[in-house]
């Protein structure tokens, strides 16, 4: 095996993430009838997530949504790059069907005969439904700065909404470590072209693109400078086999997911 690469000024901060319910990742486009799951945190739902925690450490409540057909992104600065989360010990995927009315009050539930049209939001929902049912999930965030890596070790004990079902709490963070290039066993959805083995499905992977304005402070509760997403299908791999990317508590976070997320040509306007 090569020996480990150190990469000068590119730090990584492993996050332990415990959930408190199932999860839902939806995965698009193609989730329409089908809810289907992602089996891990995507990076750009991990960058949102961490957001919110910022707003709970000061006491601030999430924006209203209700934004119309303009709606706005809140996540990380450009400067820290989230890879994502995934999951460690037990894990599956729960795929269910969610029967029932969208709204209803006891007595039209309950009703044996019902006559005439249907109340106003008592349309069935005929979807299939995956949840992610996992112990804990390890995630990673990188950073040039060892002092922006640190802000995020003050949201450890800090929960929020996680995806579009589901809720987790930081649980732990490691110290920030200098990033060192070698060769191992993957623990990352990659390129295709970069592994030969098994794998356990295909999945989009997005980044955010982002405009001109500067990036607003995480803990303020302003909306990010994203234009929009970019996105590649990466694999997930089953089976041994070797691939380069940078160990974190003993697992290896492939280098493909970080040379897609990382981006720098967008960095550069950054605050």
């Amino acid at each position: 095996m090569k020996a480990a690469q150190t990469l000068p000024g590119m730090h990584a901060l492993a996050l332990w993430i415990r959930p408190t319910s199932a999860l839902t990742f939806r995965v698009l486009p193609g989730s329409i009838r089908d809810i289907a799951t992602y089996p891990f945190v995507p990076p750009t739902t991990l960058s949102g997530w961490l957001r919110r925690l910022f707003w709970a450490r000061e006491g601030l409540l999430p924006p209203d949504w209700k934004e119309g057909n303009a709606p706005r992104f809140y996540v990380l600065p450009r400067r820290y790059v989230p890879l994502g989360a995934y999951p460690v010990g037990g894990w599956r995927v729960h795929r269910t069907h969610r029967h029932g009315p969208k709204s209803f009050n006891h007595s039209e539930f309950s009703r044996l005969r019902r006559e005439g049209k249907p109340p106003k939001g008592g349309d069935l929902q005929l979807h299939t439904w995956e949840y992610l049912l996992a112990e804990a999930f390890l995630g990673a965030v990188l950073a040039e700065s060892e002092e922006d890596l640190g802000r995020l070790r003050d949201l450890v004990g800090y929960g929020a909404k996680l995806g579009k079902e589901g809720f987790a709490y930081l649980e732990a963070v490691s110290e920030p470590l200098e990033v060192r290039l070698e060769e191992g066993e993957p623990f990352t959805p990659l390129r295709a072209e970069s592994w030969n083995g098994a794998v356990g499905g295909a999945y989009p992977v997005y980044r955010f693109a982002f405009g001109e304005a500067p990036d607003p402070d995480p803990a303020s509760p302003d909306p990010s400078p994203v234009t929009g997403y970019e996105g590649a299908y990466f694999v997930l791999p089953q089976g041994r086999g070797r691939v380069r990317g940078f160990l974190l508590e003993g697992r290896l976070f492939t280098w493909d997911l970080v040379e897609f997320l990382w981006a720098r040509e967008s960095a550069g306007s950054s605050s």
